[in-house]
């Protein structure tokens, strides 16, 4: 009966034990830095064209090749924004898919690239961070690391204070 018991006891305790140890606290999940909505319209740069969808509608009808008004466009650093009910009004008023799906290609590319460089700027600001602290543990450690605690070069710390030390023995002078 008392064994019995005992062993009860025993194995609820051991239960018990274990039952704890798996009730520890969960791994706090990653935290994301996310950009709001805010921050990414003013990171993308405007879209801004020198070259206007009129003046690409005029070079279309004068019958050049969808490359003559691409490269046009690339001199001319134009970026247009175009939404899809533009896209299907522009390519009604004569402007080919080819060169809208490029504009729409060289829209996308530069709001990616701004979006990396804000990217790219934040990971070397986390980078710069981490370093700082890592030179000022160090720093830390370095200042608890006394040279002179024992006296320094040529001298023994003993029970009476600090006195010379010319080897030779346990001699104290």
């Amino acid at each position: 009966m008392r064994y019995t018991q005992s062993l009860r006891l025993i194995s609820i305790t051991f239960l018990l034990s274990v039952l704890a140890g798996c009730a520890s606290q969960p791994p706090q999940p990653l935290q994301i830095d996310r950009i709001s909505p805010e921050q990414l319209a003013a990171l993308v740069p405007p879209a801004q064209s020198s070259l206007t969808l009129e003046q690409i509608v005029v070079m279309s009808k004068q019958g050049k090749s969808d490359a003559e008004i691409i490269e046009a466009i690339k001199q001319s650093q134009s970026r247009y924004s175009l939404t899809p009910s533009d896209v299907l009004s522009w390519h009604a008023k004569g402007i080919s898919k080819g060169v809208l799906d490029y504009m729409q290609q060289a829209n996308a590319l530069a709001e990616q690239n701004a979006i990396a460089d804000e990217i790219n700027k934040r990971e070397k600001a986390r980078v710069e961070s981490e370093a700082k602290l890592k030179r000022e543990r160090d720093m830390a450690r370095l200042r608890s690391m006394d040279p002179w605690f024992y006296g320094g070069p040529g001298f023994y710390g003993g029970p009476w204070g600090y006195r010379p030390y010319w080897g030779g023995g346990w001699r104290y002078w």
